[in-house]
């Protein structure tokens, strides 16, 4: 794997699952602990810090320093007067001591360190050297006001909002509340008025949102001053598409929801956690974590964070789960994907496909059957996701004079994906591009299956074998058939850009809904939810934490979304009371013990009918007969239903293992186009290996 890409200490432990500040107290020894995240990951100059204390200190005989500097001040005692909470401010950049004595020096009094390695917020943290930005905090909407080299403004601002009677957000004027504020009744029963609190700042680049219940003249919310308004859980919402904009951009995943904000729940968010914006999840990951972070510090520790999001906002908190486990401790999903490169690779083979198929004689009928889907329309989507890798234009914000040009301007911004995302796969040292993953369509036999149950015939299938082609570095369309670079899959899969649920995803629940719309063209088809449970039995064993839901199309999707926030909730409402009262339980333990009794993977019919299945390829299953799976094109070639195989390992020709006949003349071409073998799909794929690890930096 690329040279760049390092474990960060303790990598594989779960981050950010800090114990909640009423946490016992300790026996004989300090236990110093940073609930606002890592202490190899803190930011921005302070962390909030916990010291549980000894039963034989007095707490107020403790003292705490950094670096020397005495900040016993900044911690208050919480509810069980032994355990001290405090904002540890003022950390230099780099590594820091804090050091947690009792007073005096006397044999057998305890004593306790832990290093802060802070960082700037403006990061990074853990994503490697900055790419070029440019700055929209300044401008509509945000008008944050002037910002520095880092498009990062001095303080950030707070408005509130309001909920209306009528069913409306508007702006909260000065003075008595206004007769038509509405009250809501938060999860935890508290009534309240309909009052948000908005936050808006930047953290590691981006543009951040926070909001929660809070009423203007009431004591504003902190780690040890709670809010009326506030259910003491946290969700992060994800943003969806996938596009690279070296920009601040414009929108986050949204907090202004109704469906989370009415029942207390804080909802935050930031421009770099939508797809759309930042098509990179260590950077997504980066600034989530960096927002929970501040949020943390500012308001105080969640019960719990749970994600929000559909389409790549799924997309983005899997990936997150699993490589930087702890920043999110539930996924709940909306048609979604398990990772951006698995989804790419299918964009790319519709394109070649559909060039190919006019030469081969294929029919409308017969391309979609080797395409695997259910409408001919369901390629047109996936191949927004190869348009981002290829062709390399850039967004119409990056200045013309600013531009890559090989004469020109030869050190100039790149706008390929390789290039946005070059700390991760590496830089290739001959052209100073960013190393990109060429769809690697080597043994590849397309159409397959289709051969095999006589959709198309074999002349067919070698004048479509013929065509398929490829694309090299620089995305240019070739006739031959192209071979990814190895290191770079290996990267792809050892840092977790391949998605194989075999770090964080082993034990975090996830509850993923979809609308049936396959036979419509919608390229969220539902195989994915397939794809992702098959992952989980390969790395684990079982999926006892992933629950799939499908849904007929038309019904509310917000009906389906609402259903898995409460399982949800419920979910890691007992895993986190488990975890207290039996400390000695794995992750793994922990979330099947807590799966709420009846949170199983169902359907839900167009007459509402509620059929309790467990997900299976089983064409027979009821659900299946209702929301029938399909393919997708790799799959149709032979390839495993887990998609997860950028470069297959080969095996020679057979002409026995067909099932057709092929004249002698065919068979030659056949071997003309894979003179090398044909993909062997019993084995894993070239360079597939493990996660090397969670938390890892680039």
């Amino acid at each position: 794997m690329a040279a760049t890409a390092a474990l960060l200490a303790g990598s594989t432990a779960p981050a950010l699952a800090a114990p909640p500040p009423h946490a016992g107290p300790a026996e004989r020894a300090f236990e110093v602990t940073v609930l606002s995240g890592r202490a190899d990951t803190v930011s921005g100059g302070d962390a909030l810090v916990r010291v549980a204390v000894p039963r034989t200190v007095p707490p107020h005989h403790v003292k705490v320093r950094l670096d020397g500097r005495d900040v016993t001040d900044r911690f208050r005692a919480t509810d069980d007067k032994r355990t001290l909470l405090g904002l540890v401010d003022g950390l230099a950049l780099g590594a820091n001591e804090l050091e947690v004595r009792a007073n005096g020096q006397g044999h057998g009094r305890p004593r306790a360190t832990l290093t802060l390695r802070n960082h700037p917020a403006a990061g990074p943290v853990i994503s490697g050297p900055h790419i070029p930005l440019f700055c929209t905090a300044s401008g509509n909407p945000w008008n944050l006001g002037p910002v520095d080299a880092d498009c990062h403004v001095a303080q950030p601002r707070v408005t509130y909002q309001y909920r209306t009677t009528a069913g409306s957000f508007v702006a909260l004027p000065d003075g008595p509340l206004p007769a038509d504020v509405a009250t809501t009744t938060t999860s935890d029963g508290r009534t309240v008025p309909y009052v948000v609190r908005v936050e808006r700042g930047t953290i590691n680049r981006a543009v951040y949102e926070i909001a929660l219940l809070h009423r203007p003249g009431t004591a504003s919310p902190d780690p040890w001053t709670a809010t009326d308004g506030w259910n003491d859980r946290l969700v992060y919402t994800f943003g969806g598409a996938c596009g690279i904009g070296y920009t601040q951009a414009t929108s986050t995943g949204g907090v202004m929801n109704h469906s989370l904000l009415s029942r207390g729940y804080a909802v935050a968010s930031a421009t770099f956690n939508v797809f759309a914006n930042n098509c990179n999840d260590v950077t997504s990951a980066e600034t989530a974590m960096m927002v929970k972070e501040h949020f943390v510090e500012s308001y105080g520790v969640p019960l719990f964070t749970m994600g929000w999001g559909g389409s790549a906002g799924t997309m983005q908190q899997l990936l997150i789960a699993n490589a930087y486990p702890g920043i999110l401790d539930g996924v709940i999903g909306q048609i979604g994907y398990p990772d951006e490169r698995s989804v790419t690779l299918t964009g790319h083979e519709c394109r070649f496909i559909s060039q190919a198929a006019p030469a081969a004689g294929l029919s409308t009928a017969q391309r979609t059957a080797v395409t695997g889907f259910a409408s001919p329309n369901t390629c047109g989507g996936y191949q927004n996701f190869d348009s981002v890798d290829w062709p390399a234009t850039c967004p119409s914000h990056v200045p013309a004079g600013l531009r890559y040009h090989p004469v020109t301007n030869p050190d100039g911004i790149r706008c390929a994906m390789a290039d946005f995302i070059s700390n991760v796969y590496g830089v290739d040292p001959t052209t100073g591009a960013g190393r990109p993953i060429v769809p690697d369509t080597v043994g590849v036999q397309y159409g397959l299956r289709t051969l095999d149950a006589g959709v198309i015939s074999p002349e067919q299938f070698v004048r479509l074998n013929e065509g398929i082609g490829g694309l090299d570095v620089e995305g240019t369309r070739t006739p031959h058939r192209t071979s990814a670079n190895v290191d770079a899959i290996e990267v792809a899969y050892a840092t977790g850009r391949v998605n194989q649920f075999d770090g964080g995803l082993r034990w975090t629940p996830i509850i993923e809904t979809r609308g049936y719309t396959d036979p419509s063209g919608d390229f969220h088809d539902r195989f994915r939810s397939w794809t992702m449970r098959e992952r989980l039995l390969a790395a684990n064993g079982h999926a006892d934490n992933h629950i799939s839901v499908t849904g007929a199309s038309g019904a509310p999707a917000s009906t389906s979304q609402t259903q898995a926030l409460v399982d949800m909730d419920a979910w890691l409402t007992a895993r986190t009371a488990l975890a207290a009262s039996r400390p000695h339980l794995d992750e793994t333990a922990l979330t099947r013990l807590s799966r709420p009794a009846g949170l199983a993977d169902h359907c839900v019919a167009a007459d509402g009918e509620r059929i309790v299945e467990t997900l299976t390829l089983d064409p027979a299953a009821r659900c299946n007969q209702l929301f029938p799976f399909h393919r997708n094109p790799r799959v149709e070639a032979g390839g495993p239903t887990t998609s997860a195989v950028l470069k297959c390992r080969l095996a020679p020709l057979d002409r026995a293992a067909y099932g057709v006949d092929f004249t002698d003349e065919q068979w030659q071409r056949l071997r003309a186009v894979f003179p090398d073998g044909v993909c062997d799909w019993s084995r894993p794929g070239v360079g597939q290996v493990p996660l090397t690890g969670t938390w890892i930096r680039f």
